[in-house]
């Protein structure tokens, strides 16, 4: 091979090797979701359509601590004050706005950065039927922009969540 051909090569391999992602790299998408976030929407498909579960301006935080622990809450923005004032004299109609507008959960999470997949492994949740449950979240990661698919929730189709960090 000529000196110029054997030039031209080894360019053509470090564009490559440039290309081509290192493993670290991917790694670093588990460290880069350490901190708070703050829900941007929550979307459901059901029946072909995507609706917003818990209307529209949903509001949440989510916050995943560099210990393997999370926090996650979601609410409707037009959750009901309870009319007696008193959380233990709440109406059915209020209990029932109030269950239907919230999820929240907590408990330890790991990234399997292989898969792209945030691994809950939720202790407990508004939810019941999610306690003590691992469950798996496909997810991307966008600069500042969180976005992950929780396939049959809530017995609709999947769930997409979208959430901003906070600074």
């Amino acid at each position: 091979m000529k000196p110029t051909q054997q030039f031209f090569a080894a360019i053509a391999l470090a564009l490559v090797a440039f290309c081509v992602p290192v493993p670290k790299a991917v790694a670093q998408a588990a460290d880069s979701l350490v901190g708070s976030w703050s829900l941007v929407s929550l979307t459901v498909a059901k029946s072909g359509n995507e609706i917003e579960l818990l209307g529209p301006h949903p509001q949440g935080q989510l916050i995943f601590g560099n210990d393997g622990r999370y926090v996650l809450l979601v609410l409707s923005a037009d959750l009901p004050k309870f009319t007696s004032g008193d959380r233990q004299q709440s109406t059915v109609e209020e209990n029932a706005k109030v269950a239907r507008g919230n999820v929240a959960h907590f408990g330890s999470y790991t990234v399997d950065t292989a898969a792209q997949v945030i691994v809950f492994h939720i202790k407990k949740s508004t939810f019941p039927n999610w306690d003590a449950e691992v469950q798996r979240r496909p997810f991307t990661l966008d600069g500042d922009r969180l976005t992950y698919f929780t396939p049959g929730a809530f017995g609709y189709g999947s769930s997409k969540v979208v959430w901003q960090r906070m600074k």
